[in-house]
């Protein structure tokens, strides 16, 4: 076992028993919870066989929930949001829709089934004649403090929501005269929401976002991640050394330090999180939606994602075809794996400490059957077996060596030049080029809806307000009343890539 394994292996085996055997210990004081995480360790390390294979799944390594089976696809969810099965009691009276006055809110309020959201969010055993507050409520709460109230803290926003002035906001959540929301209620809605259920949710926005927003038939995928910082303090509370790696434990338990991009104004490393998101993006209009997003701690690389992430988008019935990515994402075993359990092929940005083969141009990539041949080949296409399948093109009586050559050479499959798709294609490179524009949606997810610093402490949390923040994009878009004037771009009907239909 490597020791970056055991490191994992040992710090979850710490958390969880952490967690278990102390459930209120955000409560102790400093030097309180240093003992305690002292004494768990011991007992951990003390107890660990390092000779035994960890038993702990991929997910708990990354600390990360797995995916329920009982998510609701998107056609499953398309048959919900019919007005048959939606008929039911409004939960809150239309008199308070008159103080609405905000046009995106207004959109906002009409479009969204709140009703069916509130069946998506109750409980099994959940009665509404027994609640003054419904779970559709404090998703209300959770939403316009993305819209309206991103930088406030949730004390801060605590007494706007519950002041009688701002009519316009109750009336959107649906508090009535003396009811109120204090940031309490809404911390243990984030905390007892289950993961089902959020992501329920998120198929029900984008569902929503698909029949506002109908996209072009030029349309590709594109992963990619982001750090996350925690308001937590940057020391940690216990560290211990195994061997080259670290076992670091911070105020927010579930948090780790991991780097970031190098900016002028931040250091490169990092307390928090690292969130991995996959976004859809027209190609005619050059821009990019987010979709679904895995929260975890900020240590993990980011190639531990991109199998559960296209699983993710395939379970809930994202018709995925290509997924771009930059060069920190996959290898040629993980990349021929997801083409041939899910049927998704991974275009990402050719890897620079991968060679070319021999008799491959630098510059054109023209591919020649040997060093003594001067006539490019023409490619084939794909073989699974063999790889890349390229023939000869030279004309008849054009080759000293008809009569000895067989005219075929196959290259394998590489994270270079020649991937699932071969970079020389001009396609390829558009796509690759392209993929900058799903850099743009995390922007927005950090300092417009406030995800950034993180507000919360503990991974499920943080992942309900992640969620929130990708939901509050949707929606957004959806309302569509933020849309900067601007001259229209002629829309380049060429992107309608020919090997995307054969791509999966």
């Amino acid at each position: 076992m490597s020791q970056s394994i055991k490191a994992k292996v040992l710090k979850r085996m710490l958390v969880t028993q952490l967690k278990q055997n102390y459930p209120s210990f955000n409560t102790h004081s400093k030097t309180q919870k240093k003992e305690i995480i002292k004494q768990i360790w011991e007992q951990v390390y003390n107890n660990y066989d390092a000779s035994a294979e960890p038993e702990l799944s991929k997910q708990q390594l990354l600390n990360i929930e797995p995916l329920p089976q009982d998510i609701i696809t998107i056609e499953q969810m398309k048959r919900l949001m019919t007005p048959k099965q939606t008929n039911i009691i409004p939960l809150l009276p239309n008199a308070s829709i008159k103080y609405i006055k905000d046009p995106e809110l207004k959109a906002i309020y009409d479009i969204v089934n709140w009703n069916l959201l509130n069946r998506l969010l109750a409980d099994q055993h959940y009665t509404p004649g027994k609640r003054d507050l419904q779970p559709v409520q404090f998703f209300k709460a959770e939403l316009l403090k993305n819209l309206k109230y991103a930088e406030f803290s949730y004390r801060k926003y605590e007494h706007e929501i519950n002041n009688p002035e701002r009519k316009e906001y109750r009336a959107f959540i649906g508090l009535k005269p003396q009811q109120s929301i204090s940031h309490s209620q809404l911390s243990q809605f984030r905390s007892s929401l289950a993961f089902n259920k959020l992501l329920n949710v998120m198929v029900y926005v984008i569902c929503l976002f698909l029949e506002h927003k109908p996209l072009s038939p030029a349309t590709f995928y594109a992963m990619d991640s982001t750090e996350i910082a925690a308001k937590t303090s940057p020391y940690p509370l216990f560290k211990m050394k195994l061997g080259d790696k670290w076992v670091r434990v911070y105020q927010d338990v579930d948090a780790d330090v991991g780097t970031r991009r190098q900016k002028r104004d931040k250091s490169t490393f990092v307390v928090g999180y690292r969130l991995h998101t996959l976004t859809v993006i027209d190609a005619e209009t050059e821009i990019a939606y987010p979709l679904l997003s895995i929260l975890a701690p900020a240590n993990h690389h980011d190639s531990n994602f991109l199998e559960l992430l296209v699983a993710f988008g395939k379970q809930i019935g994202l018709a995925l075809n290509i997924v771009t990515t930059d060069q920190a994402y996959g290898d040629v075993d993980e990349l021929q794996y997801i083409h041939k359990k899910h049927h998704v092929t991974i275009l990402n940005a050719p890897k620079q400490l991968t060679q070319l083969p021999q008799n491959v141009a630098a510059k054109t990539y023209a591919v020649t059957k040997n060093a003594s041949c001067s006539v490019a080949m023409v490619y084939a296409g794909c073989d699974e077996q063999h790889g890349h399948e390229f023939h000869c093109n030279a004309q008849l009586g054009d080759c000293p060596f008809e009569g000895s050559c067989n005219k075929l050479r196959y290259i394998p499959i590489d994270t270079g030049i020649f991937g699932k798709i071969p970079y020389f294609f001009d396609a390829a490179q558009q796509i690759v080029a392209l993929r900058k524009v799903a850099e743009r949606p995390f922007n927005l997810i950090k300092h417009r809806d406030g995800l950034e610093p993180l507000r919360t402490k503990g991974i499920h949390n943080a992942t309900v307000v992640a969620t929130m923040a990708n939901i509050a994009t949707l929606v957004i878009e959806i309302a569509g009343h933020r849309k900067k004037v601007t001259t229209a771009k002629e829309p380049d009907k060429n992107l309608a890539f020919e090997f995307m239909k054969k791509a999966a």
